[in-house]
C-alpha cells in the first residue's frame, strides 16, 4: 500500500509540473500575439478574411518567436532597449534605426516609435549618466566660426522621413509617414533651414544624400560615409546637424501639442537628441564627447526658449552615437513629427536660423 501511494504522489507533481508549462506557454503565446496585433484586430478584420487573417498572424508570431529578447522582455522589460545592432571586426558597436528607438520591424508598421516615445520614459539611461547629466552647465564659452568655406553641415540620415499630410500640399508614401519625394520629407526642411542660415550670413552646406536607400536600419552607417566625405573636401565644417522628424504611436499626442503658435502661425516644436556613444550592446570603439555636444545642445535649445518660449522640448540623452563622435559640435535634432505637417515644419526653420546665429559670433 505505501509503494502505491509513493506511485500516486510522483504522477500528481508530474501532472502538476506539466500543467504549469502548458499554461506558461499559453500565457506567453497570448503576449505574443496581442503583441504582434498590437491593438489592431478589429480594424484588420474588416479588411481581410480568415484565412489570411490567420497567414498574417502567423507570420508574426514566428517573427516574434525567431528572437528571444522577445520572450524575455515580458518578464524583464528593461531588456527591451537592447537592439539587434551589428557588430564590425573590431567588435564595435554599428549604429542603427533600432539604437535610435526605433524598431526594425515598424519600419512599414504605421505605429511608429520615435526616439521621445522611448526617451520620455528613459528606460536604458543609466543612474549615472543621468547624475552627470544634472551636473553639466552651460560653459562652452564662445562659438566662433571663422574661415572661408561651410562652416555648417546640414544632412539627413533618415532623408524619407515624412510628415502629416497636408491637404493643400499632399504627397504619395511609400511607408507609413515616409516619401521618396525628397521634396515632401525633412530634406525639404534641411533646404530651408539652410536657406536661412545662409541669409543670416552663416555659411552652410546642405546635403541631400538618400542615406536610407531601401534599408532603413543602417542608414547611419551610410550618413557616416557622407559626413567623412565633406569633412574631407571641406576642412571649415565645424557644426553638423543631423535632421530628423520624430514620430509617436497613434493616439500618444494631440497634434495641437506638437506646435506652438508665433504671429498667429502653427509652428512644429523642435527638440535636439544626445548620444552617449556607451551602445546598447557592445558600445562603439569611437565614442563621441557627448558632454561637449551636449552644452552646445543644451545652449541651443535654451536661446530658442529665450527668444521664443515653448518651441523647444528639453534635450534628450540616449546610449547611441548617432554619428556625433565626428565633432563637438554634432547633434541630432528632430523638427516636427508624424502629427505635424511639412509646412509646420518648415516655419520653425526660421526660428531655429535665428537661435543659432545668437548663440555663433
Amino acid at each position: 500500500m505505501v509503494h502505491i501511494r509513493v506511485i500516486r504522489a510522483k504522477a500528481i507533481v508530474y501532472y502538476l509540473l506539466l500543467a504549469m508549462v502548458i499554461g506558461l506557454v499559453a500565457f506567453f503565446a497570448y503576449h505574443l500575439i496581442a503583441r504582434a496585433y498590437k491593438g489592431n484586430l478589429s480594424a484588420m478584420l474588416k479588411d481581410k478574411g480568415p484565412i489570411e487573417e490567420g497567414r498574417q498572424l502567423y507570420l508574426k508570431v514566428l517573427d516574434e518567436l525567431n528572437d528571444p529578447r522577445n520572450i524575455l522582455t515580458y518578464q524583464m522589460p528593461f531588456l527591451s532597449g537592447i537592439s539587434a545592432e551589428k557588430e564590425s571586426v573590431e567588435e564595435t558597436a554599428v549604429e542603427t534605426s533600432v539604437s535610435r528607438g526605433e524598431s526594425i520591424q515598424r519600419q512599414t508598421d504605421p505605429n511608429i516609435d520615435g526616439p521621445e516615445v522611448f526617451l520620455k520614459h528613459d528606460p536604458d539611461m543609466s543612474e549615472e549618466i543621468k547624475i552627470e547629466i544634472s551636473k553639466i552647465k552651460d560653459d562652452l564659452g564662445p562659438i566662433t566660426l571663422t574661415g572661408e568655406g561651410p562652416q555648417v553641415l546640414i544632412y539627413h540620415t533618415h532623408s524619407r522621413e515624412a510628415y502629416r499630410q497636408d491637404p493643400k500640399n499632399p504627397y504619395k508614401e511609400v511607408e507609413a509617414f515616409r516619401s521618396d519625394d525628397l521634396n515632401h520629407t525633412v530634406v525639404s526642411v534641411g533646404e530651408e533651414l539652410a536657406r536661412q542660415l545662409q541669409a543670416r550670413g552663416i555659411p552652410v552646406l546642405h546635403d541631400r544624400t538618400e542615406h536610407e536607400q531601401g534599408d532603413h536600419s543602417t542608414a547611419y552607417q551610410r550618413s557616416l560615409e557622407t559626413i567623412k566625405k565633406r569633412m574631407a573636401e571641406y576642412k571649415s565644417l565645424q557644426i553638423f546637424i543631423d535632421l530628423h522628424r520624430n514620430a509617436y504611436q497613434p493616439g500618444a499626442k494631440n497634434p495641437d501639442d506638437e506646435v506652438v503658435i508665433i504671429d498667429g502661425q502653427r509652428v512644429a516644436k523642435l527638440f535636439v537628441v544626445i548620444g552617449t556613444g556607451e551602445g546598447y550592446v557592445g558600445g562603439f570603439l569611437e565614442k563621441p564627447n557627448w558632454k561637449e555636444n551636449y552644452k552646445f545642445a543644451l545652449r541651443l535649445t535654451n536661446k530658442l526658449n529665450e527668444l521664443y518660449p515653448g518651441i523647444a522640448k528639453p534635450v534628450y540623452v540616449k546610449p547611441s552615437r548617432y554619428n556625433q563622435h565626428v565633432s563637438t559640435k554634432a547633434i541630432l535634432i528632430e523638427i516636427g513629427s508624424n502629427l505635424t505637417t511639412l509646412e509646420e515644419a518648415k516655419r520653425t526653420t526660421k526660428y531655429l536660423a535665428e537661435a543659432l546665429s545668437q548663440i555663433i559670433e
